[in-house]
């Protein structure tokens, strides 16, 4: 076969990889009631946090001013995790992984200095029909301000009995609990559909 041919033949199959994985991500339920914030997916392993080891997929959800620093919004986001687990995740569970995401997401892996995220969580709501979670995260903002960060968690989680799975839902900001930001934190909620399929 003339290697012009085949060079075309393997651009066609990868184009079709490429429409057919495009094409399962949309499938894909929305994990979280917003409105009009910004939406990115993730397929685990995720490519920048490789060490978590589920499988599933991560929703990310963006209000318009996560990426400026003089919003009030700045560095407020969720993303949600529809994970294999066949309990809820720990405070130890928490800790790592959000630790290991967040070197990742930051490139904090690549620094000579020693500066790592550090993550701690405490349980919620021991009385609520769900597994929830409080925590801070302290890292280096090496995306905007370049200076240390310190980001409140808030964590949910809920067992999808039909699929064997859990959601476990994200919400961060460097703005305390009870400030306005939160009220559209607190506004996020678990989509009807996100069990369902």
């Amino acid at each position: 076969m003339p290697s012009n041919t085949k060079t075309t033949l393997i651009i066609i199959a990868l184009c079709l990889c490429s429409i057919s994985a495009l094409s399962q991500e949309e499938t894909r339920p929305d994990l979280m009631v917003t409105d009009g914030w910004g939406k990115e997916l993730f397929i685990f392993p995720i490519r920048f946090a490789s060490k978590i080891p589920y499988t599933g997929f991560e929703e990310a959800r963006f209000p318009k001013g996560w990426g400026i620093e003089s919003s009030p919004e700045f560095w407020s986001y969720a993303f949600a995790w529809k994970i294999d687990v066949k309990a809820p995740l720990t405070e130890t569970d928490l800790e790592v992984n959000l630790q290991r995401y967040f070197d990742g997401l930051l490139g904090l892996d690549f620094k000579e200095d020693g500066q790592k995220t550090n993550a701690v969580f405490v349980s919620s709501n021991a009385s609520k029909p769900w597994v929830g979670y409080k925590g801070k995260i302290k890292t280096l903002d090496t995306r905007f301000t370049k200076k240390p960060m310190i980001l409140n968690v808030l964590v949910d989680q809920h067992y999808c009995k039909k699929e064997k799975q859990y959601i476990i839902i994200f919400k961060f900001s460097p703005k305390e609990f009870g400030t306005p930001v939160w009220l559209k934190m607190n506004d996020i909620k678990l989509s009807p559909e996100a069990c369902n399929h």
